[in-house]
């Protein structure tokens, strides 16, 4: 019966914990991290902000045209987003990310 094969896959995915959504910072380009939140200075309509992909898609249903990449990283993750009417090239990083490059 095939049913039964489903079982198996569905305890295998219950066992596998879900990861938190990690916290998400600007970085400057001497390597300072920074709070999302701090963007509302050039963006004082942002909103309720919390990573890359949610800033992208905040910025498109604005009417901006807005590109994103994601940067390979030995720990944590970056993604560069630009967003060129707003003049904004911005470097979203994890705290894996942060915490390595303040202990240069």
């Amino acid at each position: 019966m095939r049913p039964l094969t489903v079982v198996p896959f569905l305890a295998v995915l219950a066992a596998t914990p879900l990861r938190a959504a990690e916290p998400w910072f600007l970085m400057s380009r001497h390597g300072e991290c920074a709070r999302i939140e701090s963007l509302v200075r050039r963006i004082p309509d942002l909103g309720a902000v919390a990573d890359p992909q949610s800033f992208v898609e905040t910025m498109r249903g604005k009417g901006h045209a807005a590109t994103i990449v994601e940067h390979a990283l030995p720990k944590g993750a970056a993604f560069e987003v630009r967003v060129p009417d707003k003049e904004l090239s911005l470097l979203f990083v994890t705290a894996d990310v942060c915490a390595s490059s303040s202990t240069r």
